[in-house]
């Protein structure tokens, strides 16, 4: 199911902040995970065994814990530890290590599935399934050996293969706190998810191809609105609601910026910097927003005052204690917004023009807040039945319109304001060119000739873009003809392609017998001609069975299938494509005498495929798929199509194959390989 990814970081501090109680989990008890919960992340939140020690035992399936407590993974009383033990002796200080043990069960729709633990924590972790360690986030040692991790960016892989119960330890060492003081986040220190691979891959998928846009859409509108009313101000210093109106866009832009930033976080010793940014900003936004409205309908300055004295004294109060003041901030931004409510339904009752222009988009701002706060209510209460991806589209979309709404205002009020100081001077040039008719007739001659030459300009401009357009068609189609459609247009909108892993594709190489012989014999004329004319019609056939053309080496020729765009019949289209080709040869044979002969070799599996270099760049392929696909080629013979063993198993129900034995191949050993002879009647 699709997620809303700009709604669920947004509202994650709001999903943090909640408990819930779960039936104790034990060996006894353990709990059975369908098949939907892993595919859509099964979230380890109940009562499950939790000890304060360090025992390798731990770790073991047949390990008695039952004199552990139960203590529930998001449950304050698990991580309400002080991790940090003073000796009174040497004044010296030692982490404390904490073991959980989770016993769960899978259906037998999960059997043999691919599957990970997403973990998520503050500190360092050992993950043990049924007593074997699958994976390390961080590293658990001393001071100077240990490392934090909020998380891996590829979680390892593993399968269960009964549905019998499973033994899930993990050893624990939280975030030691740094010299400053920063927020309590110790109730969030570690969060599992059991969670099926592909699913992880398609969201982390996701979250890219969304998140970073909507964030960095909204950290560069922003900005770039801040810069503009920066500049205004500079401009014209008598319009201090300009100066507000940039700081509160350029609040809203590093808050975007800082959710990018906290989805990139792998080190939680950075929190302290994250923090402080969260809080800077935070103050920024109450700031403006008291600033810009105290400046248009505020009959007092001193209120306004003491708003920006208490703003600075929270600064203070943050150096010495960053809890006290991150809660004093949240008190504040809500007085912040009470005031500007009142404020401008005060002056709206005075009927104030811009009171209505600009408290219009702040009423529907905090009219917004109030929708999202009853629409989760009423979701929380089930009074509404509504399906997650609706409600998460309509917070998303919600959110998104409590942002805009208010700068939306401020910019209608300042139109309104260009608009009447522009029909004040509108009037005034009217009276001026009552008074100057005959200067007016003549400049409009002068505008005349000068039209004119701009239409002739125009003209010109109009052709020399057509001109343009046209080298531009141009240069795309060479670039198409370079790289494929998809990473042809990636590169066109980022300037850059990031290399991508493909795990289902087959690799062709062809080769010609003898080439430098018959080189030799016909010579380099005819031969590249003889190249040009093989090499061109391959390149029909790679486009008639949807292949993909990477290069040509020499002689030698290389092509894939399954990528771009993935392919499940990739090894039945390779081996036709090779079919056709040593048809081809056989024809072309018939024709031309001093034809060549060649030999493919087929191999499938998985690589990396990506653009090399910065100039003169080429789309290539890397990879051990890629190497024994040339192995298969070098042990072919004339006219034949070597296949190696993993091709074989995806074709023998489609193709005749002739077993060849296990042939001894540089660099990989022995090998089954087959010879591909006819495809099959079916």
């Amino acid at each position: 199911m699709k997620k809303n990814l700009l709604f669920k970081f947004l509202f994650s501090v709001f999903i943090l902040l909640q408990t819930f109680c779960f039936a104790q989990n034990s060996a006894e008890k353990p709990r059975i995970l369908t098949h939907k919960e892993i595919k859509n992340g099964a979230k380890i939140d109940e009562a499950s065994k939790f000890f304060a020690g360090d025992n390798p035992d731990f770790a073991l399936p047949q390990f008695d814990d039952s004199a552990w407590k139960h203590v529930s993974f998001n449950s304050k009383k698990v991580y309400s530890w002080n991790p940090v033990n003073y000796n009174s002796k040497n004044n010296s200080k030692k982490e404390q290590i904490y073991w959980v043990r989770y016993y769960f069960k899978i259906d037998s729709a999960s059997i043999n599935e691919s599957l990970c633990f997403d973990v998520t924590q503050l500190g360092a972790s050992e993950i043990y399934l049924n007593g074997k360690k699958i994976e390390s986030i961080g590293k658990i040692g001393n001071e100077k050996t240990r490392e934090f991790r909020i998380k891996n960016r590829i979680p390892e892989l593993f399968t269960l293969d009964n549905t019998k119960v499973n033994v899930l330890a993990i050893r624990f060492l939280p975030v030691v706190g740094s010299k400053k003081k920063t927020v309590n986040l110790s109730p969030f220190a570690i969060s599992v998810e059991i969670v099926s691979a592909n699913e992880l891959i398609r969201s982390k998928t996701e979250m890219v191809q969304y998140f970073n846009f909507y964030t960095m859409l909204f950290c560069g509108i922003f900005g770039a609105l801040g810069f503009i009313h920066l500049l205004l101000f500079i401009f014209y210093r008598k319009a201090i609601y300009n100066l507000y109106f940039s700081t509160y866009n350029f609040s809203i832009s590093l808050m975007s910026y800082l959710v990018l930033l906290f989805s990139e976080m792998r080190d939680p010793l950075d929190l302290d910097s994250y923090t402080f940014l969260s809080f800077l900003a935070l103050m920024a936004f109450a700031t403006s927003l008291t600033g810009f409205v105290n400046t248009l309908f505020g009959r007092t300055k001193i209120r306004l005052k003491v708003m920006l004295i208490i703003s600075a004294l929270l600064f203070v109060i943050y150096y010495f204690n960053v809890p006290s003041a991150a809660s004093l901030a949240f008190f504040y931004l809500s007085f912040v917004a009470f005031e500007s409510f009142y404020l401008i339904v005060r002056a709206m009752i005075r009927r104030e023009k811009s009171a209505f222009i600009v408290g219009g988009g702040v009423l529907v701002f905090f009219l917004f807040i109030v929708l999202v706060i009853i629409f989760i209510f009423l979701n929380k209460l089930n009074t509404i039945q509504i399906s997650e991806e609706m409600g998460d589209d309509f917070i998303g979309y919600v959110l998104i319109l409590i942002f805009i709404s208010f700068p939306i205002s401020i910019s209608a009020y300042l139109g309104w304001q260009f608009a009447s100081t522009n029909l004040s001077l509108v009037k005034q040039l009217d009276e001026v060119n009552r008074l100057s008719d005959i200067n007016l007739k003549q400049e409009q001659e002068k505008q005349q000739i000068l039209q004119d030459q701009n239409d002739l300009l125009e003209k010109q401009v109009d052709e020399r873009t057509f001109e343009l357009q046209k080298e531009k068609q141009k240069t795309e189609n060479l670039l198409l003809n370079i790289l494929p459609h998809e990473v042809a247009e990636e590169l066109k909108e980022n300037g850059s392609s990031e290399a991508k892993y493909y795990d289902e594709v087959s690799v062709l190489f062809t080769d010609f017998v003898n080439f430098t012989q018959s080189s030799e014999k016909m010579g380099a004329e005819k031969m590249l001609v003889e190249l040009n004319e093989c090499f061109t019609a391959f390149d029909m056939i790679m486009e008639k069975h949807g292949l993909e053309k990477i290069k040509t080496i020499g002689d030698a020729y290389l092509a894939v299938c399954g990528l771009p765009i993935k392919n499940e019949n990739h090894a039945h289209q390779t081996v036709l494509v090779a079919l056709d080709i040593i048809n081809f040869i056989e024809e072309r044979k018939k024709t031309h005498p001093e034809a060549l002969d060649i030999r493919i070799g087929i191999n499938s599996g998985s690589l990396i495929a990506g653009i090399v270099g910065v100039k003169k760049f080429a789309y290539d392929i890397w990879g051990d798929t890629v190497n024994t696909a040339a192995r298969m080629e070098q042990n072919s013979e004339k006219g034949k199509i070597n296949i190696s063993e993993s091709t074989y198993q995806l074709v023998k129900n489609k193709v005749h194959c002739e077993y060849r034995g296990k042939i001894h191949t540089k660099g990989k050993g022995e090998m089954d390989m087959y010879f591909a002879i006819e495809t099959k009647d079916i």
